[in-house]
């Protein structure tokens, strides 16, 4: 019998490798996907099933479910940021983290450029300190109460100022670790309808932490009160639509070693398109967005690394870095933003009353 994974890192090219790589990418919509999968990548079907269970005790899964486009579900969501000096980080984060709309809530600092340790010290501070938020988060709620939400954290922070920064292009999406990463380009836009109560139980039924189980789509399709049939059409049609993103393993990724998480940022004149694509076309970048310019953060081109080592991140964004010049002829302003502290991160749990 196999031995329990080690809380580190898979190789990409051993055979367990492969099978992490695979099922974050996302299994196959049919009634035996384990059964696909494993034919695909020539092992049985309860090799792919025992593995999941073995990730879990190890400590590598976040969960295994369904990753939605949030627009599509009628949500919006944008990424946030505020300063905050460093004697209110931890009040400023207990004010918002309780919010379900916060799932992800981190201090970011960029290396040599420390903000002011106190309050009196940032209202003195000029310029300067704004230019570098650290307290990042993301913010996520129906469309129809997002505006009053985004008031209500703006309050709850005051006097800090938050930066609103939504994507208006997203050049890859695609959170794979252990292996390549594949540049998907996405539009911003919603164009699909909006879910009635049959397709809300449907999401209700694959959002969090799923059983991992040969019949897996008859088991929700039973908690979703429908038909395994009609929750397969259901999802490939929304599948096609951008609705769906995937249903597959999300690994806690500082746990299989990758411990700095480096937010790298660009100031780029004009269209982005050039440069935004040369970068989602690196393996060490698994998001690449742009996003509006902000007073309070001069940049519009976002790309995210997880590494290693904070010198592995650092590394990688000189390479980065490179690719941009190389694409754009000349040398725009960068700066990389290192996640230090952990203060919230789950998934977002859709169609819930309260704040």
């Amino acid at each position: 019998m196999s031995k329990p994974l080690a809380a580190a890192r898979l190789d990409s090219s051993s055979a367990e490798g492969r099978w992490l790589a695979e099922l974050q990418r996302g299994i196959p919509l049919c009634a035996r996907p384990f059964e696909a999968l494993a034919r695909e990548l020539d092992c049985a079907e309860s090799d792919l099933i025992n593995f999941v269970g073995r990730c879990r005790e190890a400590g590598l899964v976040r969960r295994f479910g369904a990753v939605f486009d949030t627009r599509r579900l009628g949500y919006r969501s944008v990424l946030c940021a505020a300063a905050v000096p460093q004697d209110a980080l931890d009040d400023a984060a207990a004010k918002i983290t309780p919010f379900l709309g916060v799932t992800h809530c981190y201090l970011r600092e960029a290396a040599g450029v420390p903000l002011p340790r106190t309050v009196d010290a940032l209202r003195g501070s000029g310029t300067h300190a704004a230019s570098h938020p650290n307290l990042w988060f993301t913010l996520s709620y129906p469309a129809d109460v997002f505006d009053a939400m985004a008031d209500e954290i703006r309050t709850r922070l005051a006097p800090f100022a938050v930066s609103f920064l939504p994507a208006t292009r997203r050049y890859k999406v695609d959170v794979v670790f252990g292996a390549g990463t594949r540049a998907r380009e996405e539009r911003t836009e919603d164009d699909t309808a909006p879910l009635g109560a049959r397709d809300r139980a449907a999401v209700a039924a694959l959002q969090g932490d799923t059983e991992v189980r040969p019949d897996y789509f008859a088991a929700l399709a039973e908690r979703a009160g429908m038909k395994e049939w009609d929750l397969l059409s259901t999802l490939e049609l929304w599948q096609r639509r951008g609705r769906l993103k995937r249903i597959g393993l999300l690994l806690a990724h500082r746990t299989a070693g990758y411990v700095a998480n480096g937010m790298c940022c660009w100031r780029v004149e004009g269209d982005t398109t050039g440069a935004g694509r040369a970068l989602a076309a690196r393996e060490e970048v698994t998001h690449c967005y742009e996003r509006p310019l902000s007073e309070g953060f001069p940049y519009n081109l976002f790309a995210m690394v997880h590494a290693t080592s904070p010198e592995e991140a650092h590394a990688q964004h000189a390479d980065l870095h490179r690719a941009v010049v190389t694409e754009l002829g000349h040398e725009p302003d960068t700066v990389m933003l290192l996640s230090t502290k952990e203060y919230k991160k789950t998934s977002m749990t859709f169609f819930t009353s309260g704040k």
